[in-house]
């Protein structure tokens, strides 16, 4: 099945790589060996960043690397362009183009292709997903561009990518999370499944304090699934609850409000005759315990 999605991939990329025959054959170090290959030499300086660029993370430490690999081996692949003016938009081969600015070189070897606006969107993701060189959140930004640019269905850019079009549908649900949720997602602090699960909570605080637990403690995917459907059903608990007729008064609503956004669970304040009454805080699992004993104690507290 993996191979089927690579050759499903390749199909494609092949089909966009292929190099027409204008280019002049030529002989450089490419591909670690001296075999002329078709491809033209043009400036470094005349090339310019791909703005369709779907990839906007690149670590320091994958580009420091390959610097020194390119410093020691030559360029492994040529650049791949296109024409635009009198200079050359970069297609595919950002980290290559970054790396041989970095090391001061004034020419490097390009294939040179005539391709519209979604041709060169739709290579740039391929490359990248091939690699895999995206995080969830710059896949998902992707797709909608695709959609969005070029009026396409997801069964189009499932097409166009060699993936399944529920794949593209569940990368694309990821854009509905919180601007500071997709953050983190793309520094890696929340993988993929973490994201996922927390798209089952309707509530953005109640995701954004899920999610900073998730990140900050280590929280496995199950974990935050199972989290997940706790609150979920506190949500609805609450819900019920709002429709019932209000019999109790009004300063013990408010308080129960206070609490349930404080401590993100079932609060109960009952006040009797003479100021007397109780609070009765309802919990779901051991760590929701924990969790709870932590907000109202404080992590120092002693271990039960």
């Amino acid at each position: 099945m993996a191979q089927d999605k690579v050759r499903r991939l390749g199909r494609g990329l092949d089909a966009l790589m292929h190099v027409a025959s204008s280019p002049s054959r030529q002989e450089s170090r490419v591909a670690g060996s001296s075999i002329g290959e078709q491809f033209q030499t043009v400036a470094v300086a005349a090339i310019v960043p791909n703005p369709l660029q779907p990839r906007k993370e690149f670590s320091e430490t994958e580009l420091g690397e390959l610097r020194s690999s390119i410093r020691a081996n030559g360029l492994l692949q040529p650049l791949l362009v296109r024409p635009r003016g009198s200079t050359f938009q970069l297609i595919a081969g950002e980290r290559r183009f970054r790396a041989v600015q970095a090391l001061g070189w004034r020419e490097v070897p390009v294939h040179v292709r005539d391709l519209d606006d979604k041709d060169v969107l739709t290579l740039a993701l391929i490359e990248n997903l091939q690699r895999s060189d995206l995080n969830p959140i710059e896949e998902a930004e992707g797709y909608q561009e695709l959609m969005t640019r070029f009026s396409l269905t997801q069964q189009e850019v499932a097409d166009a990518v060699g993936r399944e079009r529920s794949t593209v549908a569940n990368m694309l649900r990821l854009l509905a999370l919180p601007e500071g949720i997709r953050t983190m997602v793309r520094a890696g602090d929340l993988s993929l499944g973490h994201a996922r699960a927390l798209l089952g909570l309707s509530s953005g605080d109640q995701m954004h304090t899920l999610a900073r637990e998730a990140a900050g403690g280590g929280m496995t995917v199950r974990t935050v699934e199972r989290r997940v459907r706790e609150l979920a059903a506190n949500t609805k608990r609450r819900a019920r609850h709002a429709k019932a007729p209000a019999t109790r008064p009004a300063e013990a609503q408010l308080i129960e409000a206070q609490l349930r956004r404080k401590l993100q669970t079932d609060v109960t304040v009952t006040v009797t005759s003479g100021g007397k009454g109780e609070v009765r805080i309802s919990f779901y699992s051991a760590d929701d315990l924990e969790r709870l004993l932590d907000l109202m104690v404080g992590p120092d507290r002693e271990s039960i």
